[in-house]
């Protein structure tokens, strides 16, 4: 009889066990997240856009196109958990941003010529590798960006010739991405563009050399949906 307690209580002992251990896996999907999978989301930031300009003809050559907008757009991707935690990945980005500045250079008819450096767009295609540690996931990302500058030209009391022209340079950054469950994900990052130089004079007979140099540095939030 006190044998058949013994056994009796053994296993409710181990029954209650397994259903403790198992309530505790469910509470702690951390462990057990895959980052595996293609998403979709909404972005939101800063964007600060470097411009120089160089203007040979004037005195001094040198002028400033730098400005500060904020960003919204949008952005696709897929991301790949091997065994061993390391996750690999593409995204693709398109935000728009409303990046504008003036700065007199003192010419025309009156002296009051201005050169405006106008930003409308930017995007990029950037590989990714991280780290998974559970539903938080660090990366670094780099790969090829593109930078839309329209309205940029020469404008004063007379008249004004702005042109529009699309660069195609280098990005790299980082960032971290924070699963809020299965499907919904938040993330926070930082990428630098840099983007060769253009002579918008090869776009219009009516304007001497005029060379703008653009590079940003953007800081950016996510809210992502995965499928």
């Amino acid at each position: 009889m006190k044998k058949q307690i013994l056994i009796s209580s053994a296993m409710l002992f181990a029954l209650g066990s397994s259903a403790y251990a198992a309530d505790a896996v469910a509470e702690l999907p951390i462990a057990s997240y895959n980052w595996s999978g293609a998403y979709v989301g909404v972005v939101g930031g800063v964007n600060f856009l470097k411009g120089d300009v160089t203007i040979p003809a004037y005195t001094p050559p040198d002028y400033d196109g730098d400005s500060t907008s904020g960003s919204i757009g949008g952005q696709v991707g897929y991301l790949y958990q091997f065994p061993n935690d390391f996750v690999i990945g593409a995204e693709a980005r398109l935000v728009a941003v409303f990046n504008k500045h003036r700065d007199a250079t003192g010419a025309g008819v009156a002296g009051d010529e201005v050169f405006q450096t106008k930003a409308d767009w930017q995007g990029d295609i950037v590989a990714k590798a991280g780290y998974a540690m559970g539903n938080f996931l660090p990366y670094i990302k780099g790969g090829v960006a593109f930078l839309h500058l329209n309205d940029t030209g020469y404008s004063d009391s007379t008249g004004s010739i702005l042109l529009d022209h699309t660069y195609t340079g280098w990005t790299v950054g980082f960032g971290a991405d924070y699963a809020i469950n299965d499907k919904w994900f938040v993330g926070i990052d930082y990428a630098y563009a840099h983007y060769n130089s253009h002579d918008f004079a090869d776009d219009s007979a009516a304007l001497g050399p005029s060379i703008v140099k653009p590079s940003t540095h953007t800081v950016s939030l996510s809210l992502n949906y995965r499928f």
